[in-house]
């Protein structure tokens, strides 16, 4: 009985083996299409945010937690004087920098809640800086209110630490509520606010534009993972073809 060339001996693990390589990166293609389309309802949902009425934070809600995602207002003053920044964050144009974070502490109560007012030039972060952005008045101000922000569980992932000879810190990676607890005199509210622009508000610090929205790496990785799968289709098919060769009759 005549069996194919390529059906004998190490050809049948051979072709297992390619195939669930190429099962793989068509699958993870699929997975970042599946994560694009995720992201650009988000995106969607979070536009249609911007154009409900806020809900107002008195610091007496019952439950903050149904606030987390929503637009919201809120009236206070700032405690400028425990300001810290954000390290690592780029203005909508892509410029490298920081943002000013700065407890709040909302009319008529104790409790104060983080803001993030924005993107700085990264040469504007240290304290006596971030001193000429101080507001003395009570404002009213919107923004979107989000969770805190947690470490990931990895050892890889960069830590909040003060400088040595140091306890303030007064440059952060992430929103820590509890880490900057530490550091500030109200208790805080267990979520932070993302300042939405203000026509009347000064050029600095600079809040991100919250309908400029990108899609993300997605479509671009998706793209990479189809990209491998057609070259390994090629590679695999010129290597089957070198094979055939070496039975053709001559």
């Amino acid at each position: 009985m005549h069996i194919h060339p390529l059906l004998r001996g190490a050809w049948i693990p051979k072709h297992l083996f390619a195939l669930t390589i190429f099962i793989t990166l068509v699958s993870l293609g699929i997975w970042q299409l599946l994560r694009l389309e995720e992201r650009r309802s988000a995106n969607a949902e979070r536009i249609a945010l911007l154009d409900q009425a806020p809900l107002t934070i008195t610091g007496t809600e019952p439950d903050l937690a149904a606030l987390i995602g929503r637009k919201v207002r809120l009236t206070g003053t700032y405690r400028n004087e425990e300001s810290v920044v954000l390290r690592g964050r780029r203005s909508d144009s892509g410029v490298d920098g920081v943002h000013l974070l700065t407890p709040f502490q909302l009319s008529g109560s104790e409790a104060a809640i983080l803001v993030d007012r924005g993107w700085l030039p990264s040469n504007q972060r240290s304290p006596s800086d971030l001193a000429g952005y101080a507001v003395a008045r009570e404002v009213t101000l919107e923004g979107f209110a989000w969770a805190p922000q947690v470490r990931p569980d990895s050892p890889l992932a960069p830590r909040d630490l003060p400088l040595p000879g140091e306890t303030r810190i007064d440059a952060w990676v992430r929103v820590d509520v509890p880490g900057l607890q530490q550091q500030v005199g109200l208790p805080l509210l267990p979520l932070y606010i993302e300042v939405l622009p203000n026509a009347d508000a000064a050029s600095l610090p600079r809040p991100p534009d919250p309908r400029q929205l990108d899609d993300g790496p997605h479509l671009g990785y998706a793209l990479q993972w189809f990209t491998f799968a057609g070259m390994m289709i090629v590679v695999y098919t010129i290597l089957m073809r070198q094979e055939l060769q070496r039975y053709a009759p001559t």
